[in-house]
């Protein structure tokens, strides 16, 4: 089979450092993967450290957009509690290194547990159409082995655990610009597994976010698909 050539990168990209003085403006969106209990809404904290933050309701979908307020590279999401002395406490519950664009997409995952574990694992990706053009695919890597996708026969590259790869839709479509995606996970002893077989619609009017992870309660691959409309196409 032939093998499809794609660009492979870190999960969430750096920054230019911000000047304390200085307030960048972030158009965002979020992506909840899994709600925690009684953490399905959380807040953005503002930039400034001293305005009331923003309300931020966790989708599992993805969002509509917001705007953030930022003076340093970090986002801080956090929640509100009574504290010992009968006044309100931040407790932080996610915290992500901005991305480089004016628009980001704020994926939020279910984070480790025990002392000084937040309950969130947030990874932010630049959500421009130049970063992630129209027709595009997506492929987000969380599972601790690495991935590839079969698209109508053309093979990717791997993608190994912690990373995310973009790539084109196939070329080699029915009448109906359908065609066949087996997405699969490498196994202990070496063998490529099959986490998902499906029929993805070739499309220049969308974008398609794919996460791949392991079940970890069931030891099984497990791949979920968002279909994106970005409101800012066109623009």
């Amino acid at each position: 089979m032939k093998k499809l050539i794609l660009k492979i990168l870190v999960l969430g990209a750096f920054s230019p450092v911000l000047l304390a003085q200085d307030i960048r403006k972030v158009q965002l969106r979020t992506l909840c993967l899994e709600q925690i209990k009684d953490l399905e809404k959380v807040v953005l904290a503002a930039g400034d450290g001293k305005s009331k933050g923003q309300d931020v309701i966790l989708y599992t979908d993805i969002s509509p957009v917001i705007e953030g307020s930022f003076t340093t590279n970090e986002a801080i999401f956090y929640i509100e509690k009574t504290g010992p002395d009968g006044k309100p406490l931040q407790v932080p519950v996610g915290k992500a290194t901005l991305g480089k664009s004016a628009r980001q997409l704020f994926l939020f995952v279910p984070g480790g547990t025990g002392e000084g574990k937040l309950p969130y694992q947030v990874i932010a990706y630049d959500d421009d159409l130049k970063s992630f053009a129209m027709g595009s695919v997506r492929a987000i890597n969380l599972a601790p082995v690495p991935v590839r996708f079969v698209l109508a026969g053309e093979v990717t590259p791997q993608i190994p655990p912690g990373r995310f790869a973009q790539f084109p839709h196939a070329t080699k479509v029915d009448d109906y610009n359908m065609y066949p995606v087996v997405i699969e996970f490498l196994s202990a002893n070496g063998e490529w597994v099959k986490g998902q077989s499906v029929s993805w619609k070739a499309s220049d009017q969308k974008r398609e976010v794919v996460v791949t992870l392991v079940d970890m309660k069931y030891k099984q691959p497990s791949v979920q698909n968002f279909a994106d409309f970005p409101p800012w196409n066109g623009q």
